[in-house]
């Protein structure tokens, strides 16, 4: 296992409260965006009768239960112990467990497949994470980074950069998701082949973000953690209705919301 700096454990300690903090919200109404990049990846690496499978930055637990409902043995870290607790209440027998991605708590060689879905971006050294996700992969087994496309096919930027706007400065040696590898189009080759990383196969994903009513997106749209700094620091109220302003271009006629995004995965061999 990789040594726990002092930025591992800001990063985590950061990030693990925040995207606690509204877990119910998360599993209720937002985790289910994911699920066409769930299949993707399930099926890219074959997920299948006893495979073994970590999911980095697991959330609250539904990827690791499409693995367990296809045959496979899920496991699952996260920094966010509410997550976890949810995750645990779906999937009472797997193994999950709260940690930071920088120091895995598992032996070399523990699992076939490695997933990470938008989470990698969020280590305090991605270089570092992902090199873990190598050593937990056993030799040939393959380890999968998913993550948002490139701006322009992400309509969800524009409610993101309205969120902005509200968001504090970030801690100091924290970075913003997104400021170690850009989600554009071929991003991530270079990054996973310094962690030793040999990519193999990309794909995209559609993801709709789908809403009935302004409460149902505004519940979505806040529970992620990177939100949590904005509510703090410029009051719910402000950035909930940042969320709906924004989000005005993609409202339907009868009131519920469409918004088109893309996810672009790489699967590589450890």
């Amino acid at each position: 296992m990789s040594e726990v700096t002092e930025s591992t454990r800001s990063s985590a300690a950061v990030h693990g409260p925040l995207w606690g903090e509204r877990a119910a919200d998360w599993a209720e109404h937002t985790a289910a965006h994911t699920i066409p990049a769930w299949n993707a990846v399930a099926e890219a690496t074959e997920i299948g009768e006893g495979t073994r499978v970590l999911d980095v930055g697991c959330g609250s637990g539904e990827f690791c239960a499409m693995v367990a409902e296809r045959g496979g043995i899920p496991s699952g870290i996260d920094a966010a112990e509410g997550m976890i607790e949810v995750a645990r209440s779906r999937l009472p027998d797997a193994d999950l467990r709260v940690g930071a991605m920088e120091s895995l708590p598992w032996p070399d060689d523990s699992f076939d497949v490695v997933t990470g879905f938008n989470s990698f971006q969020f280590a305090a050294d991605i270089r570092v994470a992902l090199a873990e996700a190598k050593r937990a992969a056993k030799p040939g087994g393959l380890v999968s980074v998913c993550r948002w496309g490139a701006p322009e096919d992400n309509q969800l930027y524009a409610v993101l950069a309205a969120i902005g706007e509200l968001q504090p400065p970030p801690p100091a040696g924290v970075p913003r998701p997104g400021d170690q590898v850009h989600a554009g189009a071929g991003a991530l080759e270079p990054v996973v082949e310094e962690a030793g990383l040999e990519p193999l196969r990309a794909g995209e994903v559609e993801i709709l973000i789908e809403a009935p009513d302004d409460e149902t997106l505004a519940r979505a749209l806040l529970a992620p953690g990177g939100v949590i700094p904005a509510i703090e620091h410029s009051g719910e109220e402000a950035v909930r209705n940042a969320v709906i302003e924004s989000a005005e271009p993609f409202k339907q006629p009868d009131g519920s919301y469409r918004i088109e995004n893309r996810f672009r995965y790489l699967i590589s061999t450890a």
